[in-house]
This record gives C-alpha cells, sequence and structure tokens, in this order.
C-alpha cells in the first residue's frame, strides 16, 4: 500500500462523510468540465468543429493511458464480456451526441444551442428516476426544477429560435443522458477510470471516422495544439472521471444536477481569462441555479444511494 493510500485508509470516511465527497466531487468535474468552453472556443478559432473533436478527445485518451499508468503502471485491468457492450454504448452515445452538439453549434447561435442542452438534466433525473428506481422528496423535484430554470436564465440569449438547433440539442441531450445513465449502473463493475479511458477512447474512433468522411482532418498549430492539451485535461478526462467516481457515492440525479453548475464556473474563468464581467441576467441566473441545486441535496436522512 503506498503513500497515498495509506492517507485514503486513515481519512476513511462515515456515511455522512462519504455522501459529501460525491458532492464535492461532482462539483469538481463541473469545474473542471468548464474548461472544456475556454480551450474549444479558442482551438475552434483556427479548426472546424469536425477537426477539432477527435483531436480533443484523443488527447483526453492519452492523458487518461498516463494517468492509469502512473497509478497501476502496466497492469491491465480485467474487464468481463459483460462489460464490453456497456463500454461501446457509453462511448458511442456520447460520441454522437457530442457531434450533434458541434453541429448545433456551428449551424446556429451558440448561446441557443447551450440553452437548448439544459434538457439533458432533465433527462437524466427522469431516466434515474424511472431506470434506476431513484426516489425524490417533492421538494428535491422543485430544485431540479429550478436548477434548470436558472441555467436557462443563466445562459440564454435572446434571438430567432432555429428548429434546426432545437431538434439537434435535445437529440444531443438525449444520447448523452442515455450515456450517463449506463455508466451509472456499471460503475461498480468498470473502474471510473477505466471507463473514463474507454469512453474518450470510443469516442476518439468514431469522431475520427466521422471527421476522415467528410474530409475535415487537419493538423493544428503549436498554440492551438497547446489549448488541446491542456484542456482536454480538465474537460474530457478529468471531469469526466471525478463525476464518474461521484457515482459511487451519489444517485444519478444528484451528481448530474450538481454538474449542470458548469456556467457557474465558465463565468468565472471568463472573468479571470479575458475580464468578462457577469451582467444582472447571469447573476440572478446563478442565485436562481444555486438555490435549485441546494434544494436537491437537502436531504434530513443523508443516505447515498446505491449505484
Amino acid at each position: 500500500m503506498n503513500f497515498l493510500h495509506k492517507i485514503t485508509h486513515a481519512l476513511r470516511l462515515d456515511l455522512l462523510s462519504t455522501y459529501w465527497k460525491g458532492i464535492l466531487l461532482a462539483f469538481a468535474s463541473s469545474a473542471a468540465v468548464s474548461a472544456t468552453f475556454i480551450a474549444s472556443k479558442v482551438a475552434m478559432q483556427e479548426l472546424t468543429p469536425l477537426a477539432f473533436t477527435p483531436l480533443w478527445f484523443g488527447a483526453a485518451s492519452i492523458w487518461g493511458m498516463i494517468f492509469y499508468l502512473f497509478k497501476y503502471g502496466l497492469t491491465i485491468f480485467p474487464i468481463s464480456k459483460s462489460c464490453i457492450r456497456p463500454i461501446l454504448l457509453l462511448g458511442t452515445f456520447n460520441g454522437i451526441g457530442t457531434i450533434l452538439v458541434f453541429m448545433a453549434i456551428n449551424w446556429g447561435d451558440p448561446a441557443l444551442a447551450a440553452f437548448f442542452s439544459r434538457s439533458d438534466t432533465v433527462y437524466t433525473v427522469l431516466l434515474g428516476a424511472w431506470v434506476l428506481r431513484e426516489k425524490l422528496h417533492p421538494y428535491q423535484w422543485l430544485g431540479v426544477a429550478v436548477s434548470i430554470v436558472g441555467t436557462g436564465v443563466m445562459t440564454y440569449k435572446g434571438g430567432t429560435i432555429v428548429w434546426l438547433v432545437l431538434g439537434l440539442s435535445l437529440v444531443s441531450s438525449f444520447l448523452i443522458s442515455l450515456s450517463t445513465l449506463i455508466a451509472k449502473k456499471n460503475i461498480l463493475a468498470i473502474p471510473p477510470l477505466t471507463m473514463s479511458i474507454a469512453r474518450s477512447t470510443v469516442i476518439t474512433l468514431i469522431t475520427s471516422a466521422v471527421a476522415l468522411l467528410a474530409g475535415q482532418v487537419a493538423w493544428p498549430s503549436l498554440v492551438t495544439w497547446g489549448w488541446i492539451i491542456g484542456g482536454s485535461f480538465l474537460g474530457p478526462f478529468l471531469s469526466y472521471f471525478m463525476l464518474y467516481q461521484s457515482m459511487l457515492y451519489l444517485d444519478l440525479s444528484r451528481a448530474s444536477t450538481i454538474r449542470a453548475t458548469y456556467p457557474l464556473f465558465v463565468a468565472i474563468y471568463s472573468l479571470v481569462l479575458f475580464g468578462t464581467t457577469l451582467n444582472f441576467q447571469q447573476l440572478m441566473g446563478g442565485l436562481i441555479m444555486l438555490g435549485g441545486v441546494i434544494l436537491m441535496l437537502w436531504d434530513n436522512e443523508l443516505t447515498p444511494a446505491a449505484p
């Protein structure tokens, strides 16, 4: 047992602290995935969405493999045949959903696409209640609704509704929600790190094939590579690794609702990096969102749901 494992063992958490550990991991995942919007915005000034996506997830796969080698060495975690199908489905749904998101952003207003994509939280909570039989108190359902409204207020910008963007965003959100459900159902059989690496690898293969068929394969400049390499560590690798870790302690509904707070972190990064300040609408939306998350997380029993 190495030094890190000794510390982890010495700080063994009880039921209450385990619940809050899941909450902190979910918030950390939200903070990490927010880097995606900053790094991808810069990178796609040079690359098309289809050229960018396989490089983004390919870099994330490499980050995951480096982290795996550092943690486990050359030991290969045995994955049973029954786990192969969930991994392929998880990566496929997430890959197609990602392509649709970039298509919606490319063909329409990015702010409108971002607003419509908030439906993934609705899908995920409903799937958790229906498929996993997760039980929420009425005030927690209210918290989910308030959080979604707050996110919408924070991210929405007026404009003409483009039905194509709406359709692509709704389908994309549903596919990504399905992939999250698959992850939750298999989180005990497939370790979070292995699942994160498998997800990004499958997405890389799918998006590479689409980019190749579309003739949009490109090699970026060194500066763009820097944004891709740095952003892919935080976004598609670390954020999903921590999300899957949080699912060991939280039910699907709580984890997905917390992760939907990423616009707050995007606003903070924009302020630090670009000096962009929140307007009144964004500030009110952020406060509403946080209020909804607090309602969602409030549980007198503080009992984490088993995966």
